[in-house]
Parts: C-alpha cells; sequence; structure tokens
C-alpha cells in the first residue's frame, strides 16, 4: 500500500514569522485556501480514497477544501498532530500547535471519524512524546491504516511528516528536509 504525507496549505501562523506562532488554531490564508484546492488537481480524490489528518483547523480546512463535493472517508487523530523535529524537551510547544478537543472536533467536524487512540494523547498530543513513546504510537498508528486497501492520505505537519519518515527508516533527517505547503512526500508499507 501506498502512504502519501501531505502538509497542510498556509496558515495564518506563518505570515508573520516567528511572532505569530502563538496564535491558537490560525485558519488557512488566501494563499493557503487556493493551496488547497490545486490539490484537487494534484491529488484527485475518489470515494475509495481514505484521508487522514490531524485535529487542527488549518490540516481540517486543507482537507475540507481538497475534499469538497466528494464523499471521501475522512478521519482525524493526534497522531497526525504537531509534533516537534527534532525533539528537544528545552523547547516549549507552540500556540499554533494546540489541537482540537474530541468535544470541538464532534460539534466542528461532525464528518469525521475519530481513529481509535488513548484519551491522553488527545490531551497532550504527539508533540513533546519522547522518541520512545512516539515510535510506539506510530507503529499502532500504521497498523491501523493498513486495513485500508485503497490511497490513504495524511495531512499532517512538517515536524510530524519528518518524525513518520524517521520512523519508517529514513536517517539523517534534519529541519531542512521539511516539506513546504501541500509538500507530498509517499512511501510504500
Amino acid at each position: 500500500m501506498e502512504l502519501v504525507f501531505i502538509r497542510h496549505a498556509q496558515g495564518e501562523h506563518t505570515l508573520n514569522w516567528p511572532n505569530q506562532l502563538h496564535m491558537q488554531h490560525p485558519a488557512l490564508t488566501e494563499s493557503g485556501i487556493q493551496q488547497a484546492e490545486k490539490l484537487r488537481h494534484l491529488y484527485p480524490l475518489c470515494s475509495e480514497d481514505v484521508v487522514v489528518t490531524s485535529p487542527t483547523r488549518r490540516t481540517m480546512e486543507t482537507v475540507n477544501i481538497w475534499s469538497k463535493d466528494v464523499a471521501v472517508h475522512k478521519y482525524v487523530t493526534p497522531l497526525l498532530g504537531p509534533r516537534m523535529f527534532p525533539q528537544n524537551p528545552a523547547w516549549e510547544p507552540l500556540g499554533c500547535d494546540k489541537i482540537y478537543t474530541l468535544e470541538e472536533i464532534s460539534a466542528d467536524y461532525p464528518d469525521y471519524t475519530v481513529v481509535p487512540s488513548e484519551q491522553e494523547l488527545w490531551k497532550e498530543g504527539i508533540n513533546t512524546l519522547s522518541n520512545e513513546r512516539f515510535e510506539f504510537q506510530a507503529d499502532k498508528f500504521l497498523k491501523w491504516i493498513s486495513r485500508f486497501e485503497g490511497n490513504v492520505y495524511c495531512v499532517t505537519h512538517d515536524g510530524t511528516i519528518n518524525s513518520y519518515r524517521q520512523f519508517l527508516g529514513e536517517s539523517g533527517l534534519t529541519r531542512g528536509d521539511f516539506l513546504r505547503e501541500i509538500g507530498v512526500y509517499k512511501i510504500r508499507i
């Protein structure tokens, strides 16, 4: 099966960098909306496709715009939430990386199915999990994903994508390997 990671479209928190990184739940910018629309042409979705996303506004807006008018299977999980890369215990999580709660997802995004995961992940997220704990959770997530037969797209964040790439065997990754907006990383698993 081919797994496709896509970095979310441009969010408001990146416009006045680094001053807006503490903004909570940043929306997509006008450019971000156009980027999400561009995904429709780059990766046309069909009803058999599965899209799994992070519980943040910018990722869910990216998915909603990309999947407009397509009855695609949409899932949300904290296992695709923002993640610092590389990990550094001295760093504090940014406000822009706060994930939605389960209650907010249910109220604002009822067309998404919540991927079963530990309740603490909905409070803590994966942003600062130790590499060992992240790898344990990543393994569970990839096993869950393997049940699907069609295309699986994961719309997430640059640090999260690098963390999964590293977990899947890539070495020597740095922040210089971050994908840009709507950048894609494909891997066969």
